[in-house]
């Protein structure tokens, strides 16, 4: 009798999106790999990475014992031969010739014991992780316009705005998932515009209602005019508003 096969939610763990995954084991040794109808970032859809995720369980390709030269060694040898080879860089160089760059798909833990090991005990501060560089800008970003580093914004706002302005980025490529849930929101409500800021024409304008193809360096010329126009707005507003003679007072009942 074949054994009941088990679905297991999980998460995708490629990017910050944080998609919600099911997977299960096939009789053939593979898994089937679907999106989370139930999950909030996704709704069920993935990108070509998450769709791919059942592939990357495959041991074939993989390092499945510890190697030295090209030659399989126990743990403890392969240990051994990393602490010597920091020992000897750090003695004749010191703490910082040694340098971590780590992997954004780690956990938390992990980044927390990578830091320890180069902080704690090398002593160096060389480490540096690609999920923190590919957000220095927009990092920088958030804390100088909002004071934090705080997303501001869910994805439910960008389905629900009239007008959604996507400035140098291709989001059909870049972030798939928010591009079908975008895409699919103006589908539901025609009203919405899309605006496209980019030289290129990619395949994200497929959905704009405006595609502005500035040239490489001319958006802080395309965002002063668009500041000074609000500026304009929001003067002759407020002097509108104080030319509005104050309410009566209510009268007695």
């Amino acid at each position: 009798m074949a054994e009941q096969q088990t679905t297991t939610k999980t998460t995708c763990p490629y990017c910050g999106v944080g998609c919600g995954v099911l997977a299960t084991p096939l009789e053939t040794g593979t898994v089937q790999i679907e999106g989370d109808a139930e999950h909030p970032a996704n709704l069920g859809r993935l990108c070509s990475k998450g769709s791919a995720l059942g592939d990357t369980l495959d041991l074939g390709n993989r390092l499945l014992h510890p190697k030295v030269d090209g030659k399989r060694v126990s743990w403890e040898q392969a240990i051994t031969s990393v602490a010597r080879g920091f020992s000897e860089i750090i003695a004749k160089h010191g703490p910082e010739s040694v340098a971590f760059y780590v992997s954004g798909q780690v956990l938390t833990e992990d980044y927390y014991t990578a830091n320890k090991l180069m902080k704690g005990f090398i002593g160096g501060a060389n480490i540096d992780t690609n999920s923190r560089l590919c957000m220095s800008s927009a990092v920088a970003a958030y804390k100088r316009a909002f004071g934090s580093d705080t997303v501001p914004c869910s994805y439910e706002d960008i389905e629900l705005a009239d007008l959604v302005v996507l400035t140098g980025s291709n989001l059909a490529w870049c972030h798939p998932v928010i591009y079908q849930r975008l895409k699919q929101a103006k589908e539901d409500r025609p009203e919405m515009k899309v605006v496209v800021i980019d030289p290129r024409k990619t395949a994200t304008c497929d959905i704009a209602d405006l595609h502005l193809p500035v040239r490489p360096g001319s958006d802080a010329t395309l965002f002063n005019g668009l500041l000074h126009y609000l500026k304009k707005k929001i003067i002759w507003i407020l002097s509108f508003l104080k030319r509005i003679p104050k309410a009566l007072p209510r009268q007695r009942q």
